[in-house]
């Protein structure tokens, strides 16, 4: 988008903007929006929505796992299988949405503040490309790529847990959460709108690819019956070792590798499960495998 690179293109007008501003100063008793910016942004790191969803995601995986709670014939990978498909389709049409049609970004100088000038070779493309971009883009707004992450979370972890108390303020804390992003900028107020709503219909409608509770659950049943003809292995070394190491690797290169390899630990996680399941197919060490580069992409881009 050669205007955003060369300066600062005129925002295009956002009404759901206008209208927080307008609550927010008389809320906070403010005479302009910028003098609540960071009193917002205290409530939002206080609030953590984005960490929280990811615990909340993380326990419904547990529940389910261990079948904890209320009875339930719904599965983890079955759970993970509809997430993903969601996820995978919502930023499909993202991408697509913002390739066809370019707006504005509402951030001033927002290139120069967060990418380098545009490259000439196709080999510098690409390792642009692989760095991680957590902080955003600027001209990539219709869909929200953060309103369809959590939004998914959302739907995934509420699902799980059944209650209406409980998804109503789950659901009230996300609202909050998408309506201080637009009131900052960072995305104007249609983006999150779209971003959620089309998740949320996407959720619904890939319902179906989640294995119906009683097929599964015989087909667990099968397995079970099939290994109990079978000696487990004996708990050792090697076999503690296998499970940790994939977790250790995930946190060492969270806490200590520079940013600009993540995407490398990343494709290596994925290129190792592939190979695992064309040898072995989907077994509780590539679950376990999967899970822990779940985190780790998560721990990378929020």
């Amino acid at each position: 988008y050669q205007p955003g690179i060369d300066g600062t293109p005129e925002p295009l007008q956002d009404n759901g903007r206008i209208v927080l501003e307008k609550l927010v100063m008389q809320t906070f008793n403010v005479s302009a929006p910028y003098m609540a910016s960071r009193i917002l942004q205290k409530l939002r790191d206080g609030l953590n929505v984005q960490w929280a969803l990811v615990s909340s995601l993380g326990a419904a995986f547990v529940c389910l796992e261990l079948q904890l709670g209320k009875t339930s014939q719904r599965t983890l990978a079955g759970l993970a299988l509809h997430a993903l498909t969601t996820l995978a389709s919502a930023r499909l049409i993202r991408t697509i949405s913002f390739s066809l049609t370019v707006l504005p970004s509402q951030v001033p100088n927002c290139y120069a503040r967060h990418f380098p000038p545009p490259p000439k070779e196709w080999k510098e493309w690409i390792m642009v490309g692989l760095l991680p971009s957590s902080r955003g883009g600027c001209n990539d707004l219709i869909l929200s790529g953060h309103a369809t992450i959590t939004s998914t979370l959302g739907c995934a972890f509420t699902s799980a847990a059944g209650n209406t108390s409980f998804s109503i303020a789950v659901w009230t804390l996300i609202a909050l959460d998408y309506s201080i992003e637009a009131y900052q900028g960072l995305h104007y107020s249609v983006d999150m709108w779209l971003g959620c709503i089309v998740t949320c219909l996407l959720w619904h409608l890939t319902k179906p690819l989640e294995v119906g509770g009683e097929q599964e659950q015989n087909i667990q049943n099968a397995d079970a019956k099939k290994e109990r003809t079978a000696r487990a292995p004996a708990l050792n070394t090697t076999i503690i070792s296998m499970y940790a190491l994939p977790a250790v690797v995930a946190f060492v290169a969270l806490t200590f590798v520079p940013e600009a390899y993540t995407n490398y630990f990343l494709l290596s996680y994925s290129l190792f499960a592939g190979i695992m399941f064309a040898r072995s197919g989907f077994t509780n060490y590539l679950q376990h495998v999967l899970m822990c580069e779940l985190c780790f992409g998560l721990g990378a881009y929020l």
